[in-house]
């Protein structure tokens, strides 16, 4: 029961190739574990973190480490979990090389003999086969479909991703507008293509009208005067766009410029304060789907959504210059998840022990923050029930659309609801999913 991140890793992945750094191969190993409690002493368990803090992106990735070393710091000062701190005494730079991230991922492993990777936000992920292949349990941003390589793989929101499945959410958006003629925008790499191949195939499936289709714009975007030329030829209403942050940008003002107004957008990046802060007339209102409660909610409906209450305070108060980031959130979610692990082993910990009980795990939310993972299946399949919530960019903020009064989440059915109906958000929410 949780949110398909297809567009999250085509956002990322698209960004790294245009960054043009992903080069090298990886290395992997078949050894098996030498010692399931490595890394673990009677009064603290060493962990480490694997991040591309240097490179094109450090400022996508980076904060994954803020917002899991302030989970630690929180629970740290309540005397850790069960008589042992949590140290996370190494954070390796894979400098956004694959070759260095998988040298990195041995790094932790066999030179500091860490028991866990808690936080891993990376352009490749390549260590990722070594680390399943150790057993080592690992938990980080989920934007590689390497989280898929193993059991001891936890991507933030699930480790199982489809790129081609269709995007319930697209036509549910175009169909609350009465869409008429959608335009599918994606850049002329796999990954953008692939994303958007999901949202083609979700408005196809539920009868949206796709007037115009381009999946090979040159990437990065300089010019897009003959594309939305062309979508006010056919009349778009809707456009759906797999592009970056600065190709939506380029897009919202090219239609500006050209006349082309009234028109419904859904990015699959850009839900992000400092973007909407320097992008302000552009991104009115622009559509986003997160798989976490927004971080409105604090201010809108405060006390309902306690872990992201907490999220904000805790970080406000270890790292004060921190705004809020949907990779700031995977590190603190993945933080929690390792800490609800150990609660779970007790003091007899091995890597094994908490493999296994968080793979025993039904319903995971990080105290409402997330959709329900059910980490049974989480690995392998999308679960019977897809959650997101929709923000809408509205003057320098974003506002939670959609959802139901119960809560901000909208959930439908998986693989997908019949074509033969519109699709309606399930209401009531199915159990467990936030608040409760």
């Amino acid at each position: 029961m949780r949110t398909s991140s297809a567009a999250r890793v085509v956002a990322v992945l698209v960004s790294v190739l245009l960054a043009a750094v992903l080069t090298g191969c990886a290395s992997t190993s078949t050894n098996a574990p030498e010692n399931g409690t490595t890394g673990v002493y009677s009064t603290r368990v060493v962990v480490g973190a694997l991040v591309s803090q240097t490179g094109p992106l450090p400022a996508l990735f980076a904060p994954v480490v803020t917002g899991a070393r302030a989970y630690i710091d929180m629970v740290d000062a309540k005397g850790g979990v069960d008589g042992r701190e949590i140290d996370l005494a190494y954070t390796l730079d894979d400098q956004s090389s694959p070759s260095i991230d998988a040298s990195q991922a041995r790094t932790l492993v066999d030179q500091y003999h860490v028991f866990a990777v808690v936080a891993v936000a990376t352009a490749s992920f390549a260590g990722g086969k070594f680390l399943a292949a150790q057993g080592v349990p690992t938990f980080g941003l989920h934007v590689n479909p390497q989280w898929m390589d193993g059991p001891s793989l936890y991507g933030n929101n699930g480790s199982y991703i489809t790129f081609t499945s269709p995007n319930v959410q697209a036509a549910f958006v175009a169909q609350q507008h009465h869409v008429r003629a959608a335009a599918v925008l994606a850049y002329n790499v796999a990954q953008s293509q692939q994303g958007c191949r999901g949202m083609v195939n979700g408005l196809r499936r539920y009868h949206v009208p796709i007037a115009y289709e381009d999946l090979a714009i040159p990437a990065p975007a300089s010019d897009l005067h003959a594309d939305v030329t062309r979508m006010k030829q056919a009349k778009v209403d809707m456009v759906v766009s797999c592009m970056t942050l600065s190709g939506d940008v380029l897009l919202s003002q090219t239609m500006r410029a050209t006349g082309m107004t009234g028109v419904t957008q859904l990015w699959a990046t850009g839900y992000d304060e400092n973007a909407i802060r320097q992008h302000t007339s552009s991104m009115q209102g622009v559509y986003f789907m997160e798989p976490n409660v927004p971080f409105e909610v604090t201010k809108l409906h405060p006390g309902a959504y306690p872990g992201m209450d907490q999220f904000q305070k805790t970080l406000k108060r270890y790292f004060p210059r921190t705004l809020p980031s949907e990779t700031a959130l995977a590190g603190w979610t993945s933080a929690a998840l390792f800490v609800e692990g150990l609660r779970a082993v007790g003091r007899n910990l091995t890597r094994s022990r908490l493999v296994h009980a968080i793979n025993t795990f039904k319903s995971f939310t990080a105290d409402t923050i997330l959709a329900p993972v059910d980490w049974r299946t989480a690995h392998t399949s999308s679960g019977p029930i897809n959650c997101n919530a929709f923000v809408q960019a509205e003057g320098k903020t974003f506002v939670p659309v959609y959802g139901t009064k119960k809560s901000v989440f909208s959930c439908f059915e998986t693989p997908h609801p019949p074509a033969t109906r519109p699709i309606s958000v399930l209401n009531p929410v199915p159990a467990g999913v936030p608040p409760t």
